[in-house]
C-alpha cells in the first residue's frame, strides 16, 4: 500500500476485511484526480510487483478494481468501518438517509471504465480478470455498530467492512 500511496497525486490508501464475510475485502485509494491512476510511476510500480504482490495476487478471487469520480461527497474522513454498496446504472442511492446519520464521511461514486486498466504484470498474477462497478456508495461510520445499523435501515444489499490498516502521504515522509 505504501508504494502507491507514494505515486505522484495519491493522497491515502485504506484495507478493509468483511464483517459478515470475513474472507472478503475491500481496498480503497483516495487521489488528488483520477490522473493519478494513469501516471507512469503508478504503472511502473504495477509492471514490477513486490514480493507481497507476487504472494498474494494469486489468491485474488472475484476482484473488482474501478478508479470512480466522486459524484457527491460529505466529509472526509476513514473511520472504522465502511457500508459499501455496488449499485448499477439506474439504481437510486440512499445518499441522504445515510447523510442524516453524520458518517465521518459519505462518497457517491461513478465508475470511469478505462481509466487506470491498462495491462500490466500485476494483473496477470490475478486468476480472472477483474470486473468493474458501474456506481457505488461508501458511508464510512466511527463503529461497526453504527454501519451494520445504517446497512439494515438503510441499505439492506451492502456490505459492511472494518478497518484493518490506513496509510496517508504524509505517514510516508
Amino acid at each position: 500500500m505504501q508504494e502507491r500511496v507514494g505515486c505522484p497525486g495519491w493522497l491515502r490508501g485504506s484495507r478493509f476485511k468483511g464483517v459478515a464475510r470475513p474472507g472478503r475485502y475491500l481496498l480503497l485509494y483516495d487521489a488528488e484526480t483520477p490522473a493519478a491512476f494513469e501516471s507512469d510511476t503508478y504503472y511502473a510500480r504495477l509492471g514490477n510487483p513486490t514480493e507481497m504482490s507476487r504472494t498474494i495476487l494469486p489468491k485474488f478471487r472475484d476482484t473488482w478494481r474501478t478508479v470512480c469520480g466522486v459524484e457527491r461527497r460529505v466529509g472526509d474522513g476513514v473511520a472504522a468501518a465502511v457500508l459499501a454498496l455496488r449499485l448499477g446504472p439506474g439504481d437510486a442511492a440512499p445518499f441522504d438517509a445515510l447523510a442524516v446519520l453524520r458518517p465521518a464521511r459519505l462518497d457517491l461514486m461513478k465508475g470511469l471504465g478505462n481509466v487506470g486498466q491498462a495491462h500490466t504484470a500485476e494483473k496477470d498474477l490475478r486468476a480472472a480478470p477483474d470486473r468493474q462497478i458501474d456506481r457505488a456508495l461508501l458511508a464510512f461510520f466511527w463503529s461497526v455498530a453504527d454501519a451494520e445499523k445504517a446497512r439494515a435501515a438503510h441499505a439492506p444489499s451492502a456490505e459492511v467492512f472494518a478497518l484493518r490498516h490506513t496509510v496517508s502521504k504524509a505517514d510516508l515522509v
